[in-house]
């Protein structure tokens, strides 16, 4: 096996940086006041970093990936006499789907085309229906990479007086964002994505007045959101079970580092230039991009494979020279993603461009 670190051009997890895996060599108790306190710290930055006023939001901690957190929200906050509306347009909202049919979370579902931002004309009539209390939907849905317009589908939301379960997963720390502004009620990411971390924790913004009425809710043990929060709370930042101390010491790196770099707005500024100059550098070799660019997510691309294109030996070559790729996640189209998050540098880039020249050269 080639164990060699390798640039990940995926939509997480990602390149991380050298002092974000060297914390975690440092073991820490889960009891100790220290590292309940380390936790404390790392839920209050992230509180500022959303711009969500303390008094209004918490931040909860959950361990597992970003699909644990979204199936805790949606166990955690719709009760059976309630439904949720899922508006979908890629493969995490069905999943959302997979997630309530089976814990018996009582849903619909109304899909939309993967390759647009959810059409606001349409999902409007959907979001005004008399039995949706709740409506969930992915803000950055890297099935293809679209963007959907959080502030316009939020304003729906609040027209109709519903409850908004946001998946933020790969948009949260890639771009500038107001919970406050923005009035989410529910938004759940991931430690591993954009703020730099590793996998392990999910992170679940909430409003304090809607969570205070979820007791008794969830039927999972693990997964109570109310529960944890209740924990976090009144424990000092204790969990309730095994805490990934690890993984905390890293994120609290992490965000240590994206605020030394110029916070959100600049990171934000980076990935737009990485992903251009790839972007640049594929159409260059005859490459279209999938998704309009209206529409197109900051985090990630998809590519359409041309004729005589063969994605296996692209992938093995990049890997065989340090970088890893992602497929495609959409069985219809013949496709590819690249990922332009993560810790990468100007000569990553440099180097990932003079390989894909070199690439096409030794096959023409």
């Amino acid at each position: 096996m080639n164990t060699a670190q390798k640039v990940l051009l995926t939509p997480g997890p990602l390149t991380t940086s050298k002092s974000v895996k060297e914390t975690m060599l440092i073991d820490m108790g889960t009891r100790d006041s220290e590292y309940q306190n380390m936790v404390q710290e790392v839920r209050q930055t992230l509180l500022q970093l959303a711009n969500a006023n303390e008094a209004v939001y918490t931040c909860v901690l959950l361990q597992g990936s970003g699909t644990y957190g979204v199936e805790s929200v949606l166990t955690s906050v719709v009760k059976q006499n309630e439904k949720v509306l899922i508006l979908s347009n890629g493969a995490y909202g069905e999943r959302m789907e997979q997630i309530c049919k089976a814990a018996k979370v009582p849903y619909d579902i109304v899909s939309y085309s993967m390759l647009h931002q959810l059409p606001l004309s349409e999902i409007e009539a959907q979001i005004a229906r008399k039995d949706i209390t709740h409506v969930a939907y992915i803000h950055s849905e890297t099935t293809a990479g679209v963007l959907n317009d959080i502030k316009s589908i939020q304003e729906l939301i609040h027209r109709y007086q519903k409850i908004s379960i946001v998946d933020a997963m790969s948009s949260f720390a890639s771009l500038p964002m107001s919970l406050d502004e923005l009035d989410v009620d529910y938004l759940i990411t991931s430690a591993n994505k954009c703020l730099h971390g590793v996998p392990g924790l999910a992170l679940i913004y909430a409003k304090r007045s809607h969570l205070d009425q979820c007791e008794g809710i969830c039927p999972s043990l693990s997964l109570d959101l109310y529960a944890q929060y209740q924990m976090m709370e009144k424990g000092n930042g204790s969990f309730r079970f095994t805490s990934p101390t690890h993984v905390l010491r890293a994120l609290k790196q992490a965000i240590g580092e994206l605020t030394e770099s110029g916070g959100i707005a600049a990171r934000y500024e980076r990935y737009l230039m990485i992903q251009k100059r790839i972007r640049e550098a594929m159409l260059r070799q005859g490459f279209e991009t999938l998704v309009p660019y209206s529409d197109q997510s900051p985090v990630i691309t998809t590519y359409l494979c041309k004729e005589g294109f063969v994605f296996n030996d692209f992938y093995d070559y990049f890997k065989d020279n340090g970088y890893l790729l992602y497929s495609g996640k959409l069985p219809q189209y013949d496709a590819f993603r690249i990922g332009n998050i993560g810790e990468i540098s100007d000569a990553d880039v440099d180097r990932f461009i003079t390989l894909l020249e070199a690439y096409f050269n030794e096959v023409k």
